[in-house]
């Protein structure tokens, strides 16, 4: 058994199509560079990385906290680039490296791993992060939403000690919403609004259904269907069930929560996300879950919409208007995919390169960080 990657009211000026084409447009610039950048090595992240309370408190913005009887240094990488307000949007990245086996709790070699080149890249997972990427998607996103933003770092990458194996896990849960309540203390902020890629959209479920203080939960391409029963009773081996949450986050009427999909996903299918939406309509609550054209080769990779979105409920947008930007994100996706595939079509015909070599003219609407979108 093993587990792989996955990662209201109308305001005035969108009543429009042209004001929602420029609002849509405007979200998706990219942020300058961040400084001081930080090479995690991915040798570090695979074996788990450890850090003293000492060390941590010698590390900008990191929060030392006591999980479920473990030590952990949370890193976190906080932007003000498009505003300031007490209730940023806190974006949780997908998962990294390959798939874990849950017999061994250890990763699988990629020579072994069926997943491998089916439902992901190794070579885009497993890589060195550059925590100035990170402080970029972070300025990404607060531009966007025009207030603080957050990119968290989930365990055992992106900074932030313990082993990323454990992902998924309840240990891992109940880390980030210690760490939410950390930055509350710090920073005097008054709630979030939650963003999610893949395996973080699984813990922005599992965030929206604990705590009282998430305005927006958006949630990217997520695995929302029931994981694989462990039996086991130790947090870091029990893997967190969105789908039990259904009830309590359906019963919060005060927290916006929406899906973005991508139906053609072959990372985590249609299948193991759809699901979620409909048991919350069994519940009685009808949440929006916008299908759209991711532009990697997996379909996997929204985060340009997942950010839009995410702005867009934080900015108070109605779901109609926010319907209509993913519309005309999805429109120049699509014609983009098209152009690639007539691309690669002739490239191959031509004898002259593969798939893989064939670079795009350009790159699409809604993408924060190209590479960025393929992770999960």
């Amino acid at each position: 058994m093993a587990i792989s990657n996955d990662t209201n009211n109308s305001a005035a000026g969108l009543r429009t199509v042209p004001a929602i084409a420029l609002w849509a447009i405007a979200l998706v610039a990219l942020a300058t560079a961040g400084a001081d950048a930080d090479i995690i090595k991915k040798e570090d992240m695979l074996r788990g990385i450890t850090m003293t309370r000492e060390q941590c408190a010698a590390t900008p913005q990191a929060l030392w906290l006591h999980v479920d009887g473990q030590d952990f240094c949370v890193r976190y990488y906080l932007s003000t680039a498009g505003g300031e307000g007490t209730r940023p949007v806190v974006f949780l990245s997908g998962d990294h490296f390959g798939s874990v086996s849950l017999k061994t709790w250890q990763w699988i070699p990629a020579a072994k791993d069926k997943n491998a080149n089916v439902t992901f890249d190794p070579t885009e997972t497993n890589r060195d992060i550059d925590t100035d990427d990170l402080m970029k998607t972070a300025d990404t996103f607060s531009k966007m939403a025009k207030t603080t933003s957050i990119y968290l770092a989930r365990m055992g990458i992106g900074g932030t000690s313990g082993d990323h194996v454990f992902r998924k896990t309840l240990l891992e849960l109940h880390l980030m919403n210690a760490a939410l309540d950390a930055l509350k203390q710090r920073h005097g902020f008054e709630g979030f609004h939650l963003a999610g890629q893949s395996g973080g959209s699984a813990l922005v479920t599992g965030l929206a259904g604990m705590r009282r203080d998430i305005a927006c939960a958006v949630s990217g391409s997520g695995p929302l269907a029931k994981p694989n029963d462990t039996g086991s009773k130790d947090p870091a081996r029990t893997l967190f069930d969105p789908l039990g949450v259904v009830p309590s986050i359906a019963q919060n009427r005060s927290m916006r929560f929406i899906m973005v999909t991508d139906a053609a996903d072959r990372t985590v299918p249609i299948r193991q996300q759809t699901p979620f939406a409909e048991k919350m309509h069994r519940a009685g609550r009808d949440i929006p879950q916008y299908f759209v054209a991711a532009v990697d080769e997996y379909h996997h990779g929204v985060i340009g919409y997942t950010g839009l979105v995410a702005a867009g409920c934080a900015l108070g947008k109605s779901d109609a208007d926010i319907a209509a930007a993913v519309g005309l994100m999805v429109k120049r996706n699509t014609a983009y995919n098209e152009l690639r595939r007539k691309e690669i079509a002739a490239l191959s015909k031509a004898r002259i390169a593969s798939p893989r070599s064939a670079d795009p003219p350009a790159t699409p609407a809604g993408d924060p960080a190209r590479a960025g979108n393929k992770r999960m």
